[in-house]
């Protein structure tokens, strides 16, 4: 009996435990992108070019926080409302999902890479930004410094891209939603402009 009576103690023990103050309140989020159609026209063989990518950040942009900029070099960074992947590893994805998408011709690979082709283009991007905003108006910012290089580490293109989309902070739960479809926006704008300037790399590369 004494051993019936300790089970059902650890047993309602164990259920406070889970109903407690201690529960876990953390909601998690992923850059996406919108829905697409498969491309419809295959891509001949012949006319595929591979790109090398490298990507670096800030090292605040390794942790998983969603970051605010609430003023003048002040960020916040939420210990709830969390990254399901870091900001450089979604932008790495959102970037192949996009290129994937829009410039089928282009085989986006990571380097270092085991492949012994090699690469027409190297991308570097050195991503510098990915939050919210709150000065001035509220908006979602990412940015990066972007490098286009040829076969020979030859610079070919460089620049510094910024896009934002609006965001309307409502509330410390539904701000943070807005926050992350604000993002996905802005992030998907930013992946299109880097494929703009591969595609026009390549087409004068190619004579074309």
């Amino acid at each position: 009996m004494k051993l019936r009576y300790l089970c059902i103690t650890v047993a309602l023990g164990l259920l406070a435990g889970c109903l407690g103050p201690g529960t876990d309140h953390t909601r998690f989020y992923v850059l996406s992108t919108p829905a697409s159609t498969p491309t419809s026209v295959p891509v001949e063989g012949d006319k595929v070019f591979l790109v090398g990518l490298r990507v670096t950040s800030a090292e605040y942009l390794r942790c998983k926080q969603m970051i605010v900029e609430v003023g003048p070099n002040q960020l916040r960074l939420s210990e709830e409302n969390v990254w399901k992947e870091t900001p450089e590893a979604g932008f790495r994805r959102v970037l192949a999902e996009r290129l994937a998408k829009d410039l089928p011709e282009c085989e986006l690979i990571s380097l270092p890479s085991s492949l012994t082709n090699k690469p027409e283009f190297i991308l570097e991007i050195d991503l510098r930004s990915l939050q919210g905003r709150l000065e001035q108006k509220s908006e979602a910012e990412v940015s990066a410094e972007v490098r286009i290089l040829d076969a020979t580490s030859r610079l070919l293109e460089r620049d510094e891209l910024r896009q934002t989309s609006p965001w309307s902070p409502t509330g410390a739960v539904d701000g943070y939603a807005a926050l992350a479809g604000a993002e996905s926006r802005a992030a998907a704008d930013l992946a299109d402009a880097i494929g703009q300037k591969i595609l026009a790399c390549h087409r004068h590369n190619s004579g074309r």
